[in-house]
């Protein structure tokens, strides 16, 4: 088999296991969401204003950093199971949940660090649906680093919200909120 009929291999099961989710697809959807979420940490370091600027200031580096690594421990972790990876600007884009919008960079600061929780937010319908089904699918080493991902995640939700004077769950997720996941 040539490489483009390898890839081509690869898309037709990666669209199997994504409509019947497997560990390593939703993973494949987690490592997506990190891609985007970093490059939208990047853009409110850089235009937030205000308190928020100064939060991101503190936060942003150690935010990027984390989700860096996140991102090449969990493309080598399915890589080391034989699992694909996203790898082209168009299967983040298609695997993403997250979304981009340029004109975000001119909302007030606050309102650029609330958008950067509720992304997180997002991030862990996906992460406690992979951790269900690699535990089902007998993936101790998935399951565990994608836990450590979770904790992470809940504690910088947790600052942020309490940086921001909400409630912890206040403007997130619920699951009365969407029928559909």
């Amino acid at each position: 088999m040539n490489a483009q009929e390898k890839y081509q291999a690869e898309l037709k099961q990666s669209d199997l296991d994504h409509h019947q989710p497997t560990a390593a697809a939703m993973t494949g959807h987690i490592i997506s969401n990190l891609l985007v979420h970093s490059l939208k940490i990047s853009q409110a370091s850089l235009f937030a204003q205000g308190s928020a600027s100064l939060f991101l200031a503190d936060k942003a580096t150690e935010w990027l950093n984390y989700e860096h690594e996140e991102f090449k421990r969990l493309n080598h972790l399915l890589v080391n199971n034989g699992e694909s990876i996203p790898t082209t600007s168009k299967q983040f884009q298609e695997y993403t949940m997250l979304e981009e919008d340029g004109s975000s960079k001119y909302l007030a600061g606050e309102q650029q660090l609330f958008n950067l929780v509720k992304d997180f937010d997002t991030q862990i319908l996906f992460i406690t649906k992979a951790i269900t089904l690699a535990n089902d699918e007998n993936w101790p080493e998935l399951a565990a680093n994608l836990i450590y991902l979770l904790a992470w995640i809940k504690e910088q939700i947790r600052v942020s919200q309490s940086f921001l004077g909400h409630d912890l769950k206040e403007g997130l997720y619920t699951e009365e909120d969407d029928d559909d996941f």
